[in-house]
């Protein structure tokens, strides 16, 4: 997380005092005590290494989209007013790239602007990165993602998850950029499948 903050925070010109306080606030967030996979090492740890060259706004964007979460709760609006918050806390004059983090995070209200489709999928790619690693760490996340759910919400979950995982491996292509696609697709699928497996004996 510190690295793609510092390149934000340099690229944005950010004074040391906002972007410290910023990072604190960051921080913060992802180490909420309700957070299992959410988190700095869960999340964010596996995506660094695709955002190093990437832009600023996907950059941003990246480190937002979970600012706030909770399992059972649409968070896109509060985590929208929280770019906004930084934006205006920072006194960053840039309307386009506001729009376009915003846009990304998934307020479908905002004007995409000069935002690109290969922005747009693979900011979608970088958010289902996590279907195609090795057996084990899928498996770890797997449980993480269910540890956040509440315990009273947990059989709700599990047919909730197992109608997405059952959509997810009827589409053409999970993931929308060659990069991705070449690395991840076959892993991500046998993944799910057997993921949906598990869920079906259970």
């Amino acid at each position: 997380m510190e690295t793609i903050w510092d390149n934000i925070c340099t690229a944005l010109e950010l004074s040391p005092e906002t972007s410290d306080r910023w990072l604190c606030k960051l921080r913060t967030q992802y180490a909420q005590i309700h957070r299992h996979y959410h988190t700095k090492d869960g999340l964010i740890r596996r995506k660094v290494p695709h955002l190093t060259g990437a832009s600023i706004c996907l950059q941003l964007a990246a480190l937002f989209q979970y600012y706030h979460f909770e399992a059972d709760k649409d968070c896109v609006a509060r985590n929208c007013e929280a770019v906004e918050e930084f934006f205006a806390d920072a006194q960053l004059d840039n309307k386009t790239l506001l729009g376009n983090v915003k846009r990304l995070l998934g307020d479908l209200q905002t004007d995409a602007g000069d935002l690109s489709e290969h922005d747009i999928h693979f900011f979608q790619d970088l958010d289902l990165l996590v279907l195609g690693t090795p057996r084990e760490e899928y498996k770890e996340y797997t449980q993480q993602l269910r540890s956040e759910c509440p315990a009273e919400d947990v059989g709700s979950y599990d047919k909730m998850r197992l109608k997405l995982l059952q959509t997810l491996s009827r589409i053409p292509c999970i993931y929308l950029t060659k990069e991705f696609s070449d690395r991840y697709e076959s892993i991500a699928r046998n993944n799910i499948e057997q993921e949906i497996n598990d869920l079906q004996s259970n």
